[in-house]
């Protein structure tokens, strides 16, 4: 899902949006026709339509993700436009080839899917909520979620007969990418962190005494780690610039008082680890995973390639082109 983009007009002036509400209208010539046009294929892919009215409606929804500026920019709409048209091509293709081979998606699991995203919520009326607060009903999500399992399926069903990566490409995968497994000095550190100069003071002078950083971390700490005794993990240069003294000290050292834009720090040094490359034998999995991907990525596109070269489609780029926005605030 594309992110909000909030901007300043060019006077400077702060867009607020309490709310935004997206008209998509047709040009004058197919107002006047009223429901002719609005059921007027405006995209076909073999016996599937995609309806001028389903087309506004998908349209309307995803410019809702956008500001007001956004909106009315005729780059982005024209892009969000291909999008739908490349979408219902994907789509109608898919469940059409689908189809021929009986492939489909059961009741049970499609009903599976539906209960594993609600218990993710506190209850149903979130659930239906966060729908809402995205511009869906229940029953457009569900189409959308029968439709991503089908695609599961037959994405499955295409790449089932590539083979695994072998060990020889596996190998000449690492000993041609070998940056991508180089890693940089690390410190593993554990932290406290109070609120105030004189909460760290006092904490000081307790690990002065001999009490460990990891007990009153448990204890005091604001940061969310403390419910790890402090245990921060693997920190490379630069992630916070108090850190950054961390590379100087030997393990089992302690800081002295440091302040940051998140409260008062006093770190110890767990461990270090110098630079150095991933072996093959760790890296292995990883990139097997990795070629994997892409050989199954790469029989998509020809599947889908071939798909299209094979079927009949019709897009009436007049009608789509006539469509335009407007933008209210609430």
């Amino acid at each position: 899902m594309i992110s909000p983009r909030y901007s300043i007009d060019a006077i400077g002036q702060t867009l607020r949006l309490v709310a935004l509400l997206v008209f998509v209208i047709a040009s004058l010539s197919c107002i006047n026709r009223g429901a002719e046009v609005s059921e007027k294929p405006i995209v076909k892919v073999n016996s599937n339509s995609l309806s001028t009215k389903d087309f506004a409606e998908d349209l309307a929804y995803r410019l809702k993700q956008f500001d007001a500026l956004s909106v009315k920019d005729h780059k982005i709409l024209k892009r969000i436009k291909q999008q739908i048209l490349e979408d219902f091509i994907v789509e109608a293709l898919t469940q059409e080839w689908a189809a021929e081979r009986g492939i489909f998606v059961k009741s049970e699991e499609l009903e599976a899917e539906i209960n594993q995203v609600r218990s993710q919520y506190p209850d149903d009326l979130a659930f239906r909520r966060a729908l809402n607060e995205q511009g869906l009903t229940f029953a457009a999500w569900q189409e959308k979620m029968k439709f991503s399992l089908l695609q599961k399926k037959v994405l499955s069903q295409i790449t089932a007969e590539i083979p695994q990566p072998t060990e020889a490409e596996i190998k000449n995968y690492y000993n041609s990418h070998k940056e991508e497994f180089q890693y940089p000095e690390k410190v593993k550190l554990r932290q406290v962190v109070l609120d105030s100069e004189n909460n760290a003071e006092r904490i000081f002078d307790e690990i002065r005494r001999g009490r460990s950083i990891k007990e009153l971390a448990t204890k005091f700490s604001v940061a969310p780690e403390a419910d790890r005794g402090g245990e921060i993990g693997w920190v490379e240069r630069g992630t916070l610039e108090i850190f950054d003294s961390a590379f100087s000290m030997r393990i089992g050292q302690k800081s002295e008082i440091l302040k940051s834009p998140y409260g008062y720090h006093i770190f110890e040094i767990l461990d270090k680890r110098r630079p150095g490359t991933e072996p093959l034998s760790v890296a292995s999995e990883r990139i097997k995973h990795l070629l994997a991907e892409k050989a199954e990525a790469k029989a998509y596109t020809s599947w889908l390639e071939k798909q299209i070269r094979s079927a009949t489609i019709f897009k009436d780029d007049k009608l789509v082109d006539s469509l335009s926005t407007e933008t209210e605030d609430e």
